[in-house]
């Protein structure tokens, strides 16, 4: 996974549980792409200490990642929605090469779209 691409996750599940400060810090390195000069000029410290604090920050959130394992189980869950999409892409394309009825046809690929809907539901809600 791309490094800014983890970030983001490890920032969307767990930033509420940094200070103001690291947020706003964390915040702008990520995802206003600012360097450690610039991240020094905008927070009024030393490009060392922004470094420092990017490093500590960064450290924080894959600590909690490694006790809680969130961003990994979102990517897993992703990755079998992803799944799910397939398999039922594939239904559908079955069905309609199949020697149903359109009646039946119609019905079953009904059936087919809610469990997609629903699919895609459950891992919105995640």
């Amino acid at each position: 996974m791309d490094e800014r691409v983890r970030q983001s996750l490890l920032f969307d599940f767990y930033g509420e549980l940094l200070n103001e400060h690291q947020r706003d810090v964390f915040s702008a390195s990520v995802f206003d792409d600012m360097s450690y000069s610039e991240l020094a000029d905008e927070f009024g410290c030393s490009r060392q200490a922004a470094f420092d604090l990017i490093r500590r920050i960064n450290q924080k959130l894959e600590g909690y990642e490694k006790r809680l394992g969130l961003v990994k189980r979102f990517s897993e869950a992703k990755n079998k929605n992803k799944e799910v999409a397939e398999l039922i892409a594939s239904a559908k394309e079955y069905i309609n090469k199949s020697d149903i009825n359109s009646k039946d046809k119609k019905a079953i690929s009904d059936y087919i779209g809610k469990i997609a809907e629903l699919s895609d539901e459950v891992f919105d809600d995640f």
